[in-house]
């Protein structure tokens, strides 16, 4: 009887994994039923996303409360589909979230060059894409609601 011993020369490495982006949220108020003569409300949400490849910021066009609302609806449940999920309810703009590994989702943001352009805004991405954590992903959805739901 012979036993055969084998001892493998594969080096173990460490799994690396790409951190998640820090993300942070800001709105400009333009007008509101509390502010202005207008009934509705309007709000211009900006994101900062800082990673290893520094920050890159990520602007939409003013949004209703009712826009606002769905945006953060769909930062909120996104995480949940096994699939990709897009946002495209601004002509121009369109978020899709894919679910990756270790409760962390892949967020490609695209805005309409066209558009940015036309109002003016020069410092936004015009494609991004972000990795956060599901728990990125509901702070940004609590803020958002926030922005819409209050004058600023």
């Amino acid at each position: 009887m012979t036993q055969l011993l084998v001892n493998s020369e594969l080096v173990k490495t460490p799994k690396s994994y790409s951190l998640p982006y820090l993300a942070q949220y800001s709105c400009q108020h333009l007008m509101c039923s509390n502010c202005s003569f207008e009934e509705y409300s309007l709000n211009a949400p900006e994101f900062s996303f800082s990673g290893e490849s520094g920050v890159s910021n990520f602007n939409l066009p003013p949004l209703s409360g009712v826009e606002l609302s769905s945006l953060a609806l769909f930062f909120s449940t996104s995480a949940s589909f096994p699939c990709s999920v897009v946002f495209d309810c601004i002509p121009g703009f369109a978020i899709t979230a894919s679910a990756g590994t270790n409760y962390l989702i892949n967020l490609d943001l695209k805005a309409d060059p066209k558009i940015l352009d036309f109002m003016g805004i020069n410092d936004s991405s015009v494609s991004l894409q972000v990795l956060l954590d599901w728990q990125q992903l509901d702070d940004l959805a609590d803020q958002v609601l926030d922005s819409a739901a209050r004058c600023k």
